[in-house]
């Protein structure tokens, strides 16, 4: 994340600190990158849930219907549920997170699915981006989910490079990579041929992995 160009300030407030010195844009984008969305929804389904336990569901829906700062919070929320994929965010887990802390995400996977759920309760929507009309034309519910449904065709491949290049870049910087690489095809050699560092094979897997994280975010388009 430090070697894009996003935001104003460094990526971090303290540069040899962990994950918890993240700034709010980095930390957001992450999650997107993964596709869960968590800083977005987190939360929200124990609270409607606790509103709905307290026979308050009704005014939830009269403000959905009436409250026009009240719909658009939702409709954005419903927007970025939508763009969410558990699958895309387990294999995520699976492949860079150590087992441990697999019981964990499947938590709040499910947490996410509360959340749809309790979503889809007060707007009252068959289902994410699916109201009950539709007037149909640009800008409208069902051409979003179009173009969401379209847009994961090409995100998805990009989702296992990148998991792929960070396992690349763990090995790296531990001090294990899996080959000594060495372009041999002419066009390779030129390419890397500009680069000011000696080791090709870390620009390489860095460079690709950027490549990733700007389509992902392009695809989505919600950075953080």
């Amino acid at each position: 994340l430090g070697s894009l160009n996003i935001g104003s300030r460094p990526s971090k407030r303290k540069s040899n600190a962990g994950v918890v010195a993240l700034r709010a844009i980095p930390w957001i984008f992450a999650w997107t990158q993964s596709r869960f969305h968590l800083p977005v929804w987190l939360g929200m389904a124990e609270a409607f849930q606790r509103m709905k336990d307290d026979g308050k569901m009704d005014t939830l829906r009269a403000m959905y219907q009436g409250w026009p700062f009240f719909k658009v919070t939702m409709d954005l929320i419903e927007m970025v549920l939508a763009k969410a994929d558990p699958a895309v965010a387990a294999y995520y887990e699976k492949e860079l997170v150590e087992p441990s802390l697999h019981a964990f995400g499947a938590q709040l996977r499910q947490a996410l699915k509360a959340t749809t759920d309790i979503v889809l309760e007060i707007t009252e929507h068959p289902d994410l981006l699916t109201p009950q009309t539709d007037n149909g034309g640009q800008g409208t519910y069902t051409t979003l989910a179009d173009k969401l449904a379209m847009r994961s065709l090409y995100l998805t491949p990009l989702n296992v490079l990148q998991v792929e290049n960070l396992k690349l870049l763990r090995e790296i910087e531990d001090g294990n990579p899996r080959l000594d690489w060495v372009p041999t095809k002419d066009w390779a050699k030129e390419m890397l041929g500009r680069y000011e560092s000696n080791d090709l094979y870390h620009s390489v897997v860095s460079d690709t992995l950027i490549i990733t994280m700007k389509g992902i975010a392009a695809g989505m388009q919600n950075t953080g």
